[in-house]
């Protein structure tokens, strides 16, 4: 007889634990900066394909188009 058949489906061995970080003890906020314009420009291929994906979710939200 030959030597054992190599188990191929033990792939997903557990990872090796790593230790735990320790916090900052003082973190700096993170400054949030909104610099998009107030209208931003959407095309048409753009616009048909939000409704092709979410039809059903619009016309529940605000009604079928009149």
């Amino acid at each position: 007889m030959g030597a054992a058949p190599l188990d191929l489906y033990d792939y997903a061995t557990q990872a090796a634990k790593r230790g735990a970080r320790l916090a900052r003890a003082d973190p700096e906020p993170i400054a949030v900066i909104d610099d998009w314009p107030y209208v931003l420009p959407i095309t048409d291929a753009e616009v048909r394909i939000i409704e092709a994906h979410f039809g059903d979710v619009l016309d529940d939200l605000f009604g079928p188009l009149p």
